[in-house]
């Protein structure tokens, strides 16, 4: 319970609110009509705020929202608005953003997965001598093949954390910069933690099964 203008007000529930950090705390009061006709003695209602399921309802509910006012106060004028067109265009533009962010991801997995592939395949051609000597000393095909394939996990782990915190760390100077909100999303971290070391091991396999399928014979004589 809260009191306001000396009057009790029971809290049924909270409507979320953006507060401006330099501007003192305000709020608004939303109580029934009946209250309100109580307490001002008046049934006149200034304003009808509405908000449907899906914003795309939008204009429907307006027409509907006139119809049901003309015919319950006849002969009265209506003023309706909304900014639906505004905020779908904002969306729709967020969306091409995060499409063209998408395709700029998948690219540079893409070139990241080629040049771990690169190395490994050098790696493997210059270490044939180590791996004819590992299986000559009893190391099996499995063996050979998750080295190399651990190689290209943690070369990829370390790579997508430099980058985690380089991105992390020049966006905060962006946001602080210019004043902008940005909070970081660990899931989302996690998440291209986890493409980078998926790559990185697809990208590595067929280098590290070509390096396990080596003859022990024609890889010790290489050298």
């Amino acid at each position: 319970m809260i009191y306001v203008g000396d009057r009790p007000y029971v809290v049924v529930g909270v409507v979320a609110t953006s507060l401006d950090e330099n501007a003192p705390p305000t709020g608004q009061l939303y109580v029934p009509m009946s209250v309100y006709n109580a307490l001002t003695g008046s049934r006149d209602i200034g304003r009808i705020q509405m908000r449907p399921y899906k914003l795309e309802d939008v204009e429907d509910l307006s027409h509907q929202a006139e119809e049901l006012l003309q015919q319950r106060f006849p002969g009265q004028k209506f003023k309706f608005w909304n900014n639906v067109s505004d905020i779908l265009q904002q969306q729709k533009n967020l969306e091409m953003a995060s499409q063209g962010l998408t395709v700029v991801g998948a690219i540079a997995l893409l070139v990241g997965g080629v040049g771990i592939a690169n190395i490994m395949i050098a790696s493997v051609a210059e270490r044939t001598a180590e791996i004819g000597l590992r299986r000559a000393v009893g190391a099996t095909q499995q063996e050979i093949m998750l080295q190399f394939i651990l190689e290209a996990t943690l070369l990829s782990l370390i790579g997508g954390t430099v980058g985690l915190g380089v991105v992390h760390g020049l966006t905060v100077m962006v946001t602080d910069t210019f004043n902008l909100p940005y909070q970081f999303d660990s899931s989302i971290a996690t998440l291209a933690l986890g493409s980078a070391l998926l790559v990185g091991v697809g990208a590595s396999l067929p280098p590290a099964v070509r390096a396990s399928q080596i003859d022990p014979v024609k890889a010790l004589r290489s050298e």
